[in-house]
């Protein structure tokens, strides 16, 4: 399937990597956040990419700061930097055409979609989350409010075998994530794996107990959190493709 590579900045004005799936003539998009420590070519949204474009929609992913083919380095990565970065992509896509736009996260970058769409004056057609976190300390084993205050914010800390900036926890303990999700007045397509064990299945219970706006649930049963199984691949495409064609009706 062509594709379109391309850079565009950020605030900050460093460079963000990305690629658009382009599906011609169509003013609809999704743009996909990834997850923690992956990237714009993950494999379940590169496996999905053909599907979402066969809907009729133009799909964007992009390198978080700090990540994959963008400017900056892991350990500096920071959620509030990554909801800029989604902002400029925004603005980006709406640039080359597509004005009805979805957000697509997976994990942390549901995390970000959540945050973007809960303070944006964009209006979005919905929100698709994936493995969406709200009790984000949890995602880092043995973390606590008590520890992230205590941590000297000029240190680092290993997460999954990467070394990250302190501020970067700190800066967890701080988001209102539940808070967010209240402010979200679009229909939200929340998919988890119920044997999730980095984030819990718990955080949809949040999620849905939080939400004000229509909220639609695809569990996985025996899902765990990177759902890369081709039955997971599977589910999450065809839950997706039916989400996306009730809006292109």
């Amino acid at each position: 399937m062509p594709e379109n590579s391309f850079l565009f900045t950020n605030s900050c004005g460093a460079e963000i990597s990305a690629r658009i799936y382009p599906c011609n003539g169509s003013d609809r998009g999704v743009i996909f956040s990834h997850g923690l420590f992956s990237s714009k070519d993950g494999y379940k949204i590169t496996r999905m990419a053909s599907s979402i474009v066969s809907c009729g929609f133009n799909l964007m992913t992009y390198d978080f700061s700090f990540s994959g083919e963008s400017s900056g380095n892991i350990r500096d990565i920071s959620v509030i930097q990554e909801v800029d970065d989604l902002r400029n992509a925004v603005s980006e896509f709406k640039k080359r055409g597509v004005r009805n736009i979805h957000l697509m996260g997976s994990s942390m970058g549901a995390a970000v979609s959540i945050l973007f769409c809960s303070s944006s004056v964009d209006e979005f057609e919905s929100l698709i989350l994936i493995a969406a976190p709200l009790d984000l300390l949890a995602i880092i084993p043995g973390m606590t409010p008590e520890k992230a205050a205590s941590l000297n914010e000029n240190g680092s800390s290993l997460i999954s075998g990467m070394e990250v900036s302190n501020k970067f926890i700190m800066e967890l303990a701080k988001l209102d994530m539940p808070g967010a999700v209240k402010q979200i007045k679009v229909p939200v397509l929340l998919i988890h794996g119920r044997e999730d064990s980095v984030v819990d299945f718990s955080n949809t219970r949040l999620f849905i107990s939080s939400c004000t706006s229509e909220c639609r649930q695809v569990i996985i049963n025996d899902g765990g959190h990177n759902l890369t199984r081709d039955s997971d691949i599977a589910i999450i495409t065809e839950a997706v493709m039916s989400w996306l064609v009730e809006f292109n009706a």
